[in-house]
């Protein structure tokens, strides 16, 4: 007998999603307070709430957070720009796909984290090295999206413009870049995601004490201050999280027509 799964609603899934955090929380607390789960540098995950409660309500965190935010958001409008106007271009040119695939293939490979400290060497302390940094990580799938999108456009439409003699510039603004354009935001979605985890990363590494990383990276040369760090850990998570979804609702709002197709 086949079992027949209906979809699950969305307010259903977001239900179930917060259960299942808060009860994985519950087993951990329950493990580490019956001492069957021990170690110094793991935290009751109760203390780590209570911790994320006062850093919303500290002013100076909220900076942190307001620094890492700009950050990701230059980095993101950055790579925004150079991958779609690139991409694009590679998908609807094969010349420009020859002249910049081999470059891309080079490049791509490239941890963004490892190019952060160059790019301070090259650029100086301040935001834009980190910004740089999240827009190296997050060019990649906007790219990429963008290319095979450009290359998917239905050539009857695009064969028909020839036909009425239209330039080659006004198929690629009027055809290919509207065709295109949901898939394209796509992989703005994704590199969101990306770009703030990176943009922690770069903090991190880089250790000028600014941002969430930066916050991180202080509170964790005092073993006193775990819950601190693993506060400020959970705050980046959430933050993900909402990221994820605001990316998600404008993507529906958008581009909700496009459901079910693929570039």
């Amino acid at each position: 007998m086949q079992l027949i799964h209906e979809p699950l609603s969305r307010r259903s899934e977001v239900v179930l999603g917060v259960a299942g955090v808060l009860g994985s929380a519950l087993v951990l607390e329950l493990l580490i307070r019956l001492e069957i789960v021990t170690g110094s540098g793991l935290p009751l995950p109760s203390a780590v709430a209570d911790q994320a409660r006062g850093l919303l309500g500290d002013v100076d965190f909220w900076s942190q957070i307001l620094y890492t935010l700009r950050e990701w958001m230059l980095g993101l409008a950055i790579a925004s720009v150079a991958g779609v106007v690139l991409g694009g271009l590679m998908g609807a040119s094969r010349t420009v796909f020859k002249l910049f695939a081999l470059t891309v293939e080079i490049l791509r490979p490239l941890p963004a984290i490892a190019v952060g400290p160059l790019l301070v060497l090259l650029i100086g302390d301040g935001m834009l090295p980190l910004a740089v940094t999240v827009a190296i990580a997050c060019t990649w799938p906007i790219l990429f999206n963008s290319m095979y999108a450009a290359k998917a456009v239905d050539p009857v439409a695009i064969q028909t413009a020839r036909t009425l003699h239209v330039s080659p510039l006004g198929i690629l603004t009027r055809i290919r870049l509207p065709a295109a354009l949901p898939f394209m935001f796509t992989g703005i979605r994704v590199a969101a995601s990306i770009g703030l985890i990176v943009a922690v990363s770069a903090e991190l590494l880089l250790g000028n004490g600014v941002g969430i990383g930066g916050y991180i990276l202080l509170a964790s040369t005092s073993a006193s201050n775990l819950d601190a760090v693993y506060a400020a850990t959970l705050v980046a998570g959430v933050m993900g999280v909402l990221v994820s979804v605001l990316f998600a609702v404008a993507d529906r709002l958008l581009f909700g027509w496009k459901a079910g197709l693929a570039p």
